[in-house]
């Protein structure tokens, strides 16, 4: 195997999957308790309310995925530190 102290080739390189899993940038951390915060309490109003079950739980569903964004940003950042 041969090991090469140059750049890479030139051309478009395509990130990993993994890549879109641990977001770097702070706008993620604020998106995700954007959407946590949004998400969890307009769930629960909607349930509140009467809007009907599915209408509930996609929202609800809006705020679980706001929460995981956090989570996965504080991890990543917990990581790199």
């Amino acid at each position: 195997m041969r090991h090469s102290a140059s750049p890479p080739p030139p051309g478009r390189r395509r990130p990993s999957v993994w890549h879109w899993l641990r977001p770097r940038t702070s706008r993620a951390f604020v998106l995700g308790i954007c959407m946590a915060v949004g998400g969890l309490t307009g769930g629960v109003r909607a349930a509140v309310d009467g809007k009907g079950i599915w209408t509930a739980l996609g929202i609800f569903g809006v705020g679980v995925l706001g929460v995981a964004l956090a989570v996965s940003w504080i991890v990543t950042y917990a990581r790199e530190r």
